[in-house]
Parts: structure tokens; C-alpha cells; sequence
């Protein structure tokens, strides 16, 4: 009968964001053990609290699959005697797996026998597998506290792990498994019998304690909005928050709390960061408007009892955040953000590197090599004040005590000091975007700002050695790189990246050789678009067929890739691919062999040399089909151009057939190498070569 299984970790309050992390292990490691013991189930549920992670595995067999297995011993030759007999060799092999000389048998010029290996119990398995499950959990930081140094992020209290009713024992981290868990901290600190695996979730609800992360969310929702229904406010939930306060708790209980409404002069970003960043309470809106109230909901983890002093302490606490805050900001106000921008050499950027107003000098003359693509001198110049001042906010007291609001503070104070909207809005986006899959920017001028401070920022890192490797990445470098392939593309800028790099890179101070520099950072932008094309679901061959001859201009790089997908499934591309890759092929053979070849193309090819007429007939197709194909390339139809050129397969198929290129006349070789180069160069959409397929 198939029983369900549960394993708990009990320890000591577990830090929020190390909560998913050990949730998703639990049910990596228990799927890919189970599966490998042959212990199938019907389904995994992993939980986790501040002070539990737990898996619970339903529909577990009762014990793994009897299984047999073939083993092979000596070879035959010396297995048995001149009379038949098993020898030694054959006898001892009998031996060594537990076998019968009669169970014994040649195959394939060796002693061979089948051993029947009789199932493990699951709960034996279990006892096994529980222990290993907890021993290779990883975690960003964790710590020591017993005799076997064990490492956990907190100490383990307690581990509960039970087959249906019955106790699966076993020690770890000189922790005995028990049938018992605890309840709601200080609250309830009575052991609470585990009667039977599928009960975990219920009879820790019964206790107060929501295992579920999604019910404690569900719960601070509720809660939350209900303590501001009173006032006719709204509770802002950002879902960052939600998930990090349900985190913090086992039973979550809301508190409306307030502070002085003197506060409220105060930005809105500047408040909402106060509350959630730094206290983690859930701001309230007016029902409409979105305009904040001096309000707030902050979640305790416990009973509701006390609730007026936990109020009053929540309060105490916000108040001097406010007020920190609000020194900070009208402190900063005494002097606008250009007059900021000399402190900005009292901050280093990098040892090697120099400082921030050296880097911000630096994105100022990369922004210049983008003036043939910019095309408007006022978009140029906006941009390079935008770099200008875009650091200065590093500097202020605002940022030095909430580093959150870093580019935020830039535009507020911008806007202060009259700056156009669209230059202070530059001045935050000038990060964007801030993750992989982040927004953004939303403004040419900020594009461009982003762009050369990413590429200074790559090429000065990448000169004095700092580069990613493995999974190592501290200085975000790939989010970095590929912040600058989305931004072409996002607003088709038409710069090539390959050609920007050597001026970002001619201007940091000091570092590896300029060339090594410049080759690696081509190589890590070529992998970066790889990667982010390869997530968009396009094939790898397709990708290496596009990237062929560099990354060019992304956007139309791009727009190359969906053209050769879609006319890849095309059977007569197919064709075209495949013969087009042969003549390829012919002309690099040619050229590696040195064979008097000369690099040539349409403009060599003389006629009168043909002597077949699948020569001619080629010829007269390749005329046809060049002049729609520069045609349609000149105004980017990419899919277009790559149907101009499918009339050639046939042509070319049958030349293949008739005609040899290789010639023993050195004039009609070169003609027939000149048409195949030719034919090369109607591959700048991509090249066929790297098709798997073709």
C-alpha cells in the first residue's frame, strides 16, 4: 500500500531569503534520489516557515522493485578445465556474488550469471536518503554549532521524518529523527505528535502555524486589508514585500499603525522606502489616487495579544527612520546635484580604475564615438550633461543611508534643482535596466547614457582582469553586457557593439593589453546574445549561422535570425542550404590548399569560359537572383532577400551533378571558383554552413 513520507527540519529562525532556496533543493534532491532508488511517487510538496523547511512525498511505494542484474566474470578460456569442470577463477567469482556453480553460465566468451536482487524497504531508504538530503542542502551563508562542525544556517533543533505512522530513524547534526514537531514559538512549547505523514499540513494549521507559503500570503492579504477598512484607505502589497514578510512568519497578524502626517512633504519613494525596505510594514494609499496616507500595516508573527504595544513599538521606530530621513533630504537640498560632482573624486570607483568623476568623464567622451548613429547634436549634448551629473547622487546623505533609492534620488533631486523631465528621468534610467529582464530605458537620451556607462564599466573591468567565470559573477558584468545588447535592440540604434569597443576600451587608464582586452570583450558579447537568443527559443545552429561574421547591428541581427527561421522549414531552402554549404565548402578548400585560387567574385566571372550548360544556366539565375537580393537587403527585408535566392537550388543541384569545379584548366577552375565565391556572398543573411541540417 502506498504511504506518504515526511521529512522536517526544525531549527532556529532561518534567515527570510534562505527559505525558497532550501524549498526548491529539498524537491530537487528528492525527486532525482528517489527516482535513481527506484521508489516511485505520486507527487512532492515542499514547505518552509522561519523555523521549518519540509518535504512531504505522497503516494510512495512500500518498497523498490525487485530488479535483475546481468554480471560478467572471467573469460571463458580460463573458466573451465580441459574436463569441463568450473576452475578456480570460475568458483571464486561463484563465490564472490553469493551464486550456485550452476547458476553459472558462458556468453559471449565469458562467465556470466543473473543476480535477483530482492527490493529495499522505503522506509529502510528513507532512513538512508533523509539524512543525505539534509547534508547537501547549500545555502549562501551558514554556520557551526555542534561537535561534527555540520553546517546549517541556523542550528537544527529538531528533525521529524515519518513512512505513513511509522518513525524513519536516523541521526544528523547529533540530532535524533523524532515523531513530534513544535508549534508557534514562545507560544506553543509543547511537543506536537506526528501521528501520520498526510496530516503534517493540517495539524500545523490547527497549531496556528501556516506551513504554506501561499496561505500566509493569502492570510497577510486578507489581514492587511482588513485593518485598513476603517479608514477607507488602501494597503500597497507589492508582491517583493509580500513574499519577503511571509517569509518572516508562521501565523502573520496585521497592525495598523501610523505616523505624523508632517512626513507626507516628504517624496513618496523616499516614504515607501522608509516602510518597506527598512521596516518591512505595507504602506496605505487613498482608495484612489495612489496618493499615500500617514498609515501603515506592519505584520507580527504570533498571537494577537498585546497588540497596542507592539503598535507603539512599530511607530517609535518608524519615526525615527522619518526623521533621519527627512534631515538627510533637506540637508542634501542646500546645494543642487552639480555642485555635487567634485565630491565625486573622494569616491573610488576602482582601485585600478580610478574614480567616479574620472568614470563619468570617461561615459562623456564614449558618447561621443555614438554621434555618426545619434544623428541630432541636441540629443548628443542632453546625453552627455545627463553623464555629467547622473553619479552626483552617490554623494548625498540620502543615498549614503538608503542606497535603494540610488538614481531615484538623482531624478527627484534634478526636478528640484529644474532640470527637464526628461533629463531627470535620464538621470534613473541611466541604470536600466537593473536586472536581466528589466525595463528599459524609456528615453533616447537615457538609452545612450546607459549604454556608454555599461560598455565603460565592462571594458575597464575586463582590462584589469575582472571577468566572470564559472558561475562567478560579482560585479554583475553579464546582466551588464546583456543590458547593452537589449538596449540596442530595444531602440534599434544602429552601432555596432564590436566597433564600439575599442574606443570604451582605449579610454580606461590602465590595464591588459588594448587587443586581448577588445578580443575578450567581443568573445563575452558573442556569448551574452547567444545566450539571450537561445532563451528566446531559437536553435543553436541558427544563432552560430547569423553570428558567423560578428554581432552587427543587434536589432538587424535579429531581424536576420527570424528570417531564417522562418524560411528554414521551407523545402526548398532546404535544398538551397545544402548545396549552398558544398560551394562553401569548395572555395575554403581552395583557398586552404592554396591552389592559385584568386578571391574573386561577380566581376571576374567571364562567360565565354563556360562549358556546360548547367555553367550557363547557373550563371544566368545567380544574375536574376543578385540583383532582388541586394534589393531586398538594402531595405532590411531580410526574408525577402533569403526567398530572391531560392530559384538557385535547382541550378546549382544540377551543376554539382555535371559539372566538375576543379578543372584541370587553370582559367575554367578560376571561373568556377569565382561563381562559387560569388554564390558565398549571397549568404550575408546567414551563413548555411553552420545549419545542422543542411
Amino acid at each position: 500500500m502506498n504511504r506518504e513520507a515526511l521529512l522536517e527540519i526544525g531549527s532556529e529562525e532561518l534567515p527570510a531569503s534562505f527559505i525558497a532556496i532550501g524549498m526548491r533543493q529539498l524537491k530537487t534532491l528528492a525527486e532525482e534520489s528517489l527516482k535513481t532508488s527506484g521508489l516511485t511517487f505520486t507527487s512532492i510538496n515542499t514547505y518552509g516557515t522561519p523555523r521549518r523547511l519540509a518535504v512531504s512525498i505522497h503516494g510512495l511505494i512500500p518498497s523498490s522493485p525487485d530488479q535483475k542484474k546481468v554480471v560478467t566474470g572471467p573469460p571463458a578460456a580460463i573458466a573451465k578445465d580441459a574436463q569441463g569442470q568450473w576452475t578456480a577463477a570460475a568458483l571464486g567469482f561463484a563465490r564472490k556474488q553469493g551464486l550456485k556453480p550452476s547458476e553459472l553460465a558462458i556468453e559471449n566468451g565469458k562467465v556470466s550469471a543473473v543476480l535477483h536482487i530482492k527490493g529495499v524497504s522505503t522506509k529502510h531508504l528513507l532512513a538512508e536518503l533523509f539524512p543525505q538530503w539534509i547534508t547537501k542542502l547549500e545555502f549562501p551563508k551558514s554556520m557551526t554549532w555542534e561537535p561534527s562542525h555540520f553546517r546549517y544556517p541556523r542550528p537544527i533543533r529538531w528533525v521529524a521524518a515519518l513512512y505513513g505512522s511509522d518513525l524513519v530513524s536516523f541521526s544528523v547534526a547529533g540530532v535524533r529523527s523524532v515523531r513530534w514537531t513544535l508549534g508557534l514559538g514562545p507560544w506553543a512549547p509543547k511537543k506536537i505528535p506526528l501521528t501520520q505523514a498526510g496530516k503534517y499540513v493540517i495539524l500545523l494549521k490547527n497549531q496556528c502555524v501556516l506551513v504554506e507559503q501561499d496561505a500566509r500570503q493569502e492570510a497577510i492579504r486578507r489581514y492587511a486589508e482588513q485593518a485598513v477598512k476603517r479608514g477607507h484607505g488602501k494597503v500597497h502589497l507589492s508582491a517583493f514585500l509580500l513574499d519577503q514578510v511571509a517569509n518572516l512568519v508562521e501565523h502573520p497578524v496585521a497592525i495598523l499603525g501610523n505616523f505624523d502626517s508632517a512626513y507626507l512633504d516628504l517624496p513618496k519613494e523616499v516614504l515607501i522606502t522608509c516602510l518597506e525596505h527598512h521596516q518591512k510594514y505595507f504602506p496605505v494609499e487613498q482608495a484612489s489616487g495612489g496618493k499615500l496616507l500617514p498609515q501603515f500595516v506592519g505584520i507580527r508573527n504570533g498571537m494577537s495579544v498585546h497588540q497596542d504595544i507592539v503598535r507603539e513599538g512599530y511607530e517609535r521606530v518608524l519615526a525615527a527612520r522619518l526623521a533621519d530621513a527627512r534631515f538627510f533630504y533637506n540637508h542634501d537640498r542646500k546645494s543642487s546635484l552639480a555642485a555635487k560632482v567634485d565630491a565625486l573624486k573622494g569616491v573610488m570607483f576602482q582601485e585600478k580604475l580610478g574614480n567616479l568623476f574620472e568614470k563619468k568623464e570617461r561615459v562623456k567622451r564614449l558618447l561621443e564615438a555614438f554621434a555618426p548613429a545619434i544623428g541630432k547634436t541636441e540629443i548628443l549634448e542632453k546625453a552627455k550633461h545627463v553623464a555629467d551629473v547622473c553619479k552626483a547622487d552617490l554623494v548625498t546623505d540620502m543615498v549614503r543611508e538608503f542606497p535603494e533609492l540610488q538614481g531615484i534620488m538623482a531624478r527627484l533631486y534634478g526636478l528640484a534643482d529644474g532640470e527637464a523631465p526628461e533629463v531627470a528621468q535620464a538621470l534613473e534610467e541611466h541604470y536600466w535596466p537593473i536586472t536581466l529582464s528589466g525595463a528599459l530605458p524609456s528615453s533616447d537620451v537615457a538609452a545612450l547614457v546607459a549604454l556608454a556607462d555599461k560598455l565603460d564599466t565592462l571594458a575597464g573591468d575586463f582590462a584589469v582582469g575582472l571577468i566572470p567565470s564559472g558561475s562567478a559573477d560579482p560585479y554583475g558584468l553579464r546582466r551588464a553586457a546583456v543590458g547593452v545588447l537589449r538596449i540596442l535592440e530595444g531602440w534599434k540604434l544602429s552601432l555596432n557593439v564590436e566597433e564600439l569597443l575599442p574606443h570604451a576600451a582605449s579610454l580606461q587608464p590602465v590595464g591588459q593589453n588594448a587587443d586581448e582586452t577588445i578580443s575578450k570583450l567581443g568573445q563575452f558579447f558573442r556569448q551574452r546574445l547567444s545566450a539571450l537568443l537561445e532563451e528566446r527559443g531559437y536553435k543553436v545552429d541558427e544563432i552560430e549561422a547569423v553570428l558567423s561574421e560578428g554581432i552587427g547591428i543587434v536589432h538587424e541581427t535579429i531581424a536576420r535570425l527570424d528570417a531564417l527561421k522562418t524560411l528554414r522549414g521551407n523545402k526548398d531552402f532546404l535544398v538551397l542550404a545544402t548545396v549552398f554549404k558544398r560551394s562553401s565548402n569548395i572555395v575554403r578548400q581552395a583557398m586552404k590548399n592554396n591552389t592559385g585560387f584568386l578571391v574573386a567574385g561577380k566581376n571576374t566571372i567571364r562567360p565565354e569560359y563556360f562549358e556546360h550548360e548547367a555553367e550557363r544556366e547557373l550563371y544566368r539565375v545567380l544574375e536574376q537572383a543578385n540583383n532582388e537580393f541586394s534589393e531586398k537587403m538594402l531595405s532590411k527585408e531580410y526574408s525577402q532577400a533569403l526567398k530572391s535566392i531560392l530559384p538557385i537550388a535547382a541550378p546549382l543541384d544540377i551543376f554539382f551533378k555535371e559539372v566538375m569545379v576543379m578543372a584541370e584548366k587553370p582559367e575554367v577552375k578560376q571561373n568556377r571558383l569565382s561563381m562559387m565565391f560569388w554564390m558565398m556572398d549571397l549568404t550575408k543573411v546567414a551563413d548555411f554552413s553552420k545549419l545542422q541540417n543542411a
